[in-house]
């Protein structure tokens, strides 16, 4: 079933780019929103992701633009001035192009060990509101990955994400090629949607 959802006032496009390295599951984390923005909440989005050299420890970007049903997303170039970031390993915050182009006003969510607060967050407009989950450890403890707790974190953060419709995308995303993670995966993400801390 799909939900209408109806994305800020006055925005063309609702952006997003996850900032991460390779083997974290930043391009599948863009699909899954993407796929659920389109099929279960009536919007329109486009996904697509660059990499550094093809191999795990390389950067990755994945952008995510959302649009309102009637309106056309017809460019694909990369996301520089994104709504929000999500970092997926807090090193990566230490490097000025991770945070580049943030809006005024924008998210960052960032993956850090509670009480870490790294070098770079000082290069964030003012207005920037930071929130950092503790995502490596619970996926850890959960047998996921750091994604699907990132992803729960991004859906807390927005609102106008239905929670259910990314749950369930996830769920199917993974219920043909690895259907014992749906379990540990659906637990992580409802672990970042609700154990993450506003800085």
């Amino acid at each position: 079933m799909v939900r209408r959802i109806t994305l800020p006032e006055s925005k063309q496009f609702f952006e997003v780019r996850f900032e991460s390295i390779g083997g974290l599951g930043a391009h599948a984390a863009g699909q899954i929103v993407a796929s659920a923005a389109v099929l279960r909440m009536g919007l329109n989005g486009a996904h697509f992701s660059s990499y550094g050299s093809e191999k795990k420890g390389s950067v990755v970007r994945s952008f995510i633009r959302l649009a309102p049903n009637n309106r056309a997303i017809r460019t694909s170039a990369p996301i520089e001035s994104p709504d929000v970031v999500v970092v997926f390993h807090s090193g990566l915050l230490a490097h000025s192009a991770t945070l580049a182009g943030i809006r005024v006003g924008g998210t960052l969510i960032y993956s850090g060990h509670a009480d870490e607060i790294p070098a770079g967050l000082d290069r964030l407009p003012a207005a920037t509101r930071v929130i950092r989950v503790d995502a490596q450890t619970i996926a850890i403890e959960e047998k996921s990955r750091p994604n699907a707790v990132l992803i729960g974190t991004l859906t807390a953060a927005l609102p106008f994400l239905d929670q259910q419709a990314i749950v369930d995308t996830l769920d199917a995303t993974f219920a043909g090629r690895h259907p014992e993670a749906v379990a540990a995966n659906k637990r992580a993400f409802m672990r970042g949607a609700e154990e993450f801390e506003i800085l």
